[in-house]
């Protein structure tokens, strides 16, 4: 997969455009295009593009095949070139909403609970 592609799919999985990340650098769509398939992209773009897209610089030079420790911090762990990752860290999100959500759901039954069992009280 080339770097403009993986760049794109972790840009829709945040929810920014290709046109507004070249907006962050300070670029044309075109001029981006240019350097990303001539590989003329500079040091300091990629770490531009690594800071906007809250991924590791170093994760545009890593070993597809490179392994990791999983005891370390996640945002060092994040392997961009990598479906089944890319796959887990979406999930991982739904999930925490899914959670969040629930949790809501508990306190709000709680409270019904409490106001209910109150009325029973007052009535006993």
């Amino acid at each position: 997969m080339k770097l403009k592609e993986k760049i794109q799919e972790i840009l829709q999985q945040q929810k920014y455009t290709y046109l507004d990340l070249a907006n962050h650098l300070g670029v044309t769509e075109n001029d981006l295009d240019f350097a990303l398939e001539n590989n003329t992209l500079e040091i300091r773009v990629l770490e531009l593009i690594s800071k906007e897209l809250r991924i590791p610089l170093y994760s545009f030079f890593r070993d597809i095949d490179h392994g990791y420790d999983y005891t370390q911090e996640p945002y060092y762990n994040v392997n961009i070139w990598s479906k089944e990752e890319t796959a887990l860290r979406m999930n991982i999100a739904a999930l925490q909403k899914e959670v969040e959500l629930l949790k809501s759901e508990l306190r709000q039954r709680d409270l019904l609970i409490e106001a209910l069992e109150s009325q029973l009280k007052k009535k006993a």
